[in-house]
């Protein structure tokens, strides 16, 4: 009987636990390029590269200039690059925290 109770308390502690690091949210971090002579700028590539997770599946900007990376996973330094094609027009870095995060990309 004790080693059923031993099993029980150590399973309901794991799904506690589960609980605990599943409930943790993941939070987007968008942003607008804008550039100072043409205003929105629409069809920029923009990546986020983490040091250790590698590089996002890039996104485009929006006939606004908006652009939207949902779920960011894991906190820490992010880089946010701007390419048009393969030219790089930007990159700086975000310091994510695991809430929502607004970013916009200044161009000249």
């Amino acid at each position: 009987m004790n080693r059923r109770l031993l099993i029980f308390v150590l399973v309901m502690i794991a799904v506690m636990a589960c609980g605990n690091a599943c409930a943790q949210t993941v939070a987007p971090i968008y942003g607008q390029v804008i550039s100072q002579t043409r205003g929105a700028v629409s069809g920029i590539t923009v990546s986020l590269v983490h040091p250790t997770l590698g590089r996002s599946t890039p996104v485009f900007t929006d006939s606004q200039g908006h652009y939207f990376f949902a779920n960011v996973p894991s906190q820490g330094t992010y880089y946010v690059e701007a390419y048009w094609g393969s030219k790089l027009l930007y990159r700086g870095t975000v310091n994510y925290s695991g809430g929502s995060v607004s970013y916009n990309i200044p161009l000249p």
